[in-house]
C-alpha cells in the first residue's frame, strides 16, 4: 500500500499562475566542458526559505481530512526540514495514522546550484520514484517545477506554489503540468509544530 500512496502524492509535495516564459529551465547541465567564470550566490529569497522551514525543529504538519481514503488512510501528514552544509537542507515526508508516524514517503534534498545559479529540489519516494527540478521566486511565491520519474513508465511534470501567510503557515499547492498549462491539484495547510526542548 506504501508504493500506491507514494505515486498517488508525487503531485502533492515538494513547493497563482504564471507565464511559461517566467519560470527557469528545469534542465540542469551539471557538467560542462568549462567552469563558469564565476560563482552566483544564493539569493536572499532562498536563504529566508530555509531559515523560514527549518526554525524550531523544522517540523511542519497538515491534516489530510479533504483527501483521507480507504486506500490514502492518513489523518495528517508531517515534514520535517534540516539545514545541511552550503546552503541546503534536507527533509522527510510521513504520514500520520491513529496518531503515530508511518514511515517516510519521501525524502528530500534541496540545495543552491552555484555554478548554474539555480535552486535545485531532488526527491526519492519509497518504491523507487524521484522527481528533480528548480524553484524560483515569484511575487511573494515560491514556485517548483519538478520532472517525477517512476520506477517504470512515462515521467510526468509537476509543479508546486508555495507560500507563507504568517510565521507559524505554510502553504503548498499542487499542479500536474500538461503541455505548459498549470492544473490545479491538492492544496494543503501545514502548522509549524515546536520541537520540544531537550533535556
Amino acid at each position: 500500500m506504501r508504493l500506491a500512496i507514494v505515486l498517488a502524492l508525487l503531485p502533492a509535495f515538494s513547493n497563482g499562475y504564471a507565464e511559461e516564459s517566467a519560470a527557469p529551465s528545469i534542465a540542469l547541465t551539471l557538467q560542462r566542458e568549462t567552469p563558469p567564470d564565476t560563482a552566483s550566490p544564493a539569493p536572499q529569497w532562498y536563504l529566508d526559505d530555509i531559515e523560514f522551514l527549518t526554525k524550531d525543529g523544522g517540523r511542519w504538519v497538515t491534516s489530510n481530512a479533504e483527501y483521507q481514503s480507504e486506500s490514502e488512510p492518513m489523518e495528517a501528514y508531517a515534514i520535517e526540514w534540516k539545514k545541511g552544509y552550503a546552503n541546503s537542507m534536507t527533509g522527510r515526508l510521513f504520514g500520520i495514522v491513529d496518531g503515530k508516524e508511518t514511515g517516510d514517503y519521501w525524502r528530500f534534498r534541496q540545495y543552491w546550484h552555484a555554478g548554474e545559479g539555480k535552486a535545485v529540489l531532488e526527491q526519492f519516494g519509497f518504491g523507487g520514484a524521484m522527481g528533480v527540478g528548480v524553484l524560483w521566486r515569484e511575487d511573494d511565491r515560491t514556485k517548483t517545477a519538478q520532472t517525477f520519474y517512476p520506477p517504470q513508465g512515462a515521467p510526468t511534470l509537476q509543479g508546486h506554489i508555495a507560500y507563507n501567510p504568517d510565521a507559524e503557515t505554510h502553504v503548498t499547492e499542487s499542479y500536474n503540468i500538461v503541455d505548459g498549462e498549470w492544473r490545479p491539484n491538492r492544496t494543503y495547510t501545514w502548522k509549524r509544530e515546536t520541537a520540544p526542548d531537550e533535556g
